[in-house]
């Protein structure tokens, strides 16, 4: 894979709205929970984040109240950015960087003699 010029990506060579984004702190929960990230965390705060625009709508003032209910989604959106940045970055460090593993003719043997081995188990 490395010869057709795919690699690890150097994070310190990355432009610099992109380390910005990186250097966002408070997002290492979300980032490790999948699962319950989609399924919990972000139904959950879509319905609360509904009542609490509505409230905001109605109880302060015309121009703050607008940017009151921008902030919110906006908060949302830049931390969604890192979140789904920083998967896509550990996503190509595994699938296209160097493994850590090297074969060589003893390594070969070795896998080899442990398959037969798992082979002959079985039957």
């Amino acid at each position: 894979m490395n010869e057709s010029g795919l690699k690890k990506v150097d994070r310190h060579k990355l432009p610099w709205f992109y380390k910005l984004i990186l250097k966002i702190p408070g997002t290492d929960f979300l980032e490790s929970s999948g699962g319950i990230f989609w399924g919990i965390i972000v139904p959950l705060f879509l319905v609360l984040e509904f009542y609490l625009n509505v409230f905001l709508l109605a109880f302060f003032p015309f121009p703050i109240n607008i940017v009151l209910v921008g902030i919110i989604p906006i908060t949302v959106l830049i931390l969604f950015i890192k979140i789904s940045l920083k998967r896509f970055l550990n996503w190509w460090d595994l699938a296209f960087g160097e493994s850590g593993f090297e074969w060589n003719e003893e390594r070969l043997q070795e896998y080899i003699a442990l398959l037969k081995k798992k082979e002959e188990k079985n039957e």
